[in-house]
């Protein structure tokens, strides 16, 4: 570990201009939200030939990692957001080759030494001199091989993202996750609708983490949960003797939410009297306690959620019509897991880890045909019920592998779903019929009689298509 006392005057090779990093040259990211200092760095590296990318914050940083992998990594200790020390942490556990050098001021030395434990190689101190950082540089990329291990790219190649605790490869929720961080972006109510199970909670608190709220509370109600005679008072709160039973003051969800995110479950289970004082809230952004006489001022982020259909229920006079618009600011919607079985093994090994560390379990492998009863079952309860299945599994098993038959029965038994052929969009006709014909014969285990019976087609048009599309009418 070293020092180097640097000074803020760059030094030139010839006219000046910045090499250009030679093919294979080793790469080099530098983090700093000063727009001088971290051209000043990226123009010293260039022109000792190394490639040079630059970013401002540690999560841009943590960006590239997932689509590139850098030799060294030269970051300030203060950034926006998460810390230089933070970034330290993580890129070492993702990338624990990539050489990392703090970029510090006199004041968080102590810091940037700290951060040596967390898997920095060295510090430097403001302001730099360029030939010590040139010379600090060079050993530390000498040492490095040209290719180095990296988990974030891994993630990135694999299409999987891993978003505020959310896990997914589909298409699908990654573009939900495009709108929660739009959604973050502002203060307009939030409606996130879906089938019970699938995770609604979680997109409500992703929203409420990336948003300007960050410090304020989360307050989540279930208002399904909840009496409806007592729903007022659990939300805008009460005074003293305002009711029976009433025997204190009773401050609500949106008192105790102030300068934070009030999170509304299950919101289609409101009676219709507390509808109406919920949509003044959102109309005026005031309440009162029951039994109260001053308006109170309501500086709180309303987020909702449904597993039914609003619009509908408010067509059939079942739900206020205004207050569903008012609600329907910004609209989210979550996927049933039968439609994004491509996430269905990536979320069991997540849930399998998890469980096989909090019960102190030896499972690590998920075997292929787990994996394939896992991909073909329906799931009704969503991500919550392959959770609750993985978690079971986890405990039941003896040794290190989720075996099939420690599945619940209704899953070990049914097997794959026989029901449904998956067919590619863009897939020609030929194709559809020819994957139907294959499918079913393979399903009937070869019976022509019956697979005919099954197509409603005759046995001889059977034998003609399966000697149009070459296949094999023994294959079962």
């Amino acid at each position: 570990m070293g020092e180097i006392e640097y000074d803020t005057r760059s030094e030139s090779h010839g006219n000046g201009e910045p090499a250009k990093a030679a093919p294979g040259a080793k790469t080099v990211l530098v983090v700093d939200d000063d727009p001088e200092t971290v051209a000043g760095l990226a123009a010293i590296l260039r022109e000792d030939g190394y490639q040079v990318d630059v970013v401002g914050s540690a999560e841009e940083a943590l960006d590239r990692f997932s689509v590139n992998t850098y030799h060294l990594l030269l970051t300030d200790l203060l950034l926006p957001g998460k810390s230089g020390v933070e970034l330290t942490k993580m890129v070492h556990e993702a990338a624990p080759a990539t050489a990392i050098v703090l970029i510090t001021g006199h004041a968080t030395v102590k810091t940037a030494v700290s951060a040596l434990k967390r898997g920095a190689s060295d510090y430097i101190r403001k302001p730099v001199n360029p030939k010590k950082l040139r010379e600090r540089v060079k050993v530390l990329l000498e040492a490095r091989p040209d290719y180095l291990p990296n988990k974030l790219l891994a993630l990135g190649r694999s299409g999987v993202q891993n978003f505020e605790g959310m896990m997914a490869r589909s298409r699908v929720m990654h573009n939900v996750f495009e709108k929660i961080k739009l959604a973050a972006q502002s203060d307009a109510t939030v409606l996130i609708t879906g089938e019970s199970g699938t995770g609604k909670e979680l997109v409500a608190r992703a929203i409420h983490v990336r948003s300007k709220r960050l410090q304020g509370p989360f307050i989540a109600v279930h208002t399904g949960a909840i009496p409806r005679e007592l729903i007022a008072s659990e939300l805008f709160g009460h005074e003293r003797g305002s009711f029976t039973g009433a025997v204190d003051r009773k401050e609500g969800k949106f008192e105790l939410a102030e300068g934070g995110t009030i999170f509304l479950d299950e919101i289609s289970t409101m009676d219709e009297r507390t509808q109406i004082n919920l949509l003044r809230v959102l109309e005026s952004f005031a309440y009162m306690r029951i039994g109260g006489k001053k308006e109170r001022q309501a500086n709180v982020r309303v987020v909702a959620a449904t597993n039914r259909d609003l619009l509908k229920m408010s067509e059939e006079g079942l739900f206020r019509e205004d207050l569903y618009y008012r609600l329907n600011i910004l609209q989210i919607t979550l996927p049933p897991l039968r439609e994004r079985r491509e996430d269905v093994p990536l979320l069991a090994h997540e849930f399998m880890t998890t469980f096989a560390q909090q019960y102190r379990k030896p499972v690590q492998v998920v075997p292929a045909e787990t994996q394939r009863l896992l991909e073909g079952y329906h799931w009704p309860g969503n991500v919550r019920e392959l959770r609750n299945v993985i978690e079971q599994a986890v405990l039941l098993a003896r040794g290190n592998t989720l075996d099939p038959e420690l599945l619940p029965q209704m899953i070990y038994r049914a097997g794959p779903s026989e029901d449904v052929i998956r067919i590619p969009l863009g897939a020609t006709m030929r194709d559809a019929e020819k994957e139907i014909i294959l499918r079913t014969l393979e399903a009937r285990k070869g019976n022509k009689k019956i697979t005919a019976e099954v197509l409603g087609i005759s046995r001889r048009s059977l034998y003609n298509k399966l000697a149009e599309y070459g296949i094999d009418g023994k294959r079962a």
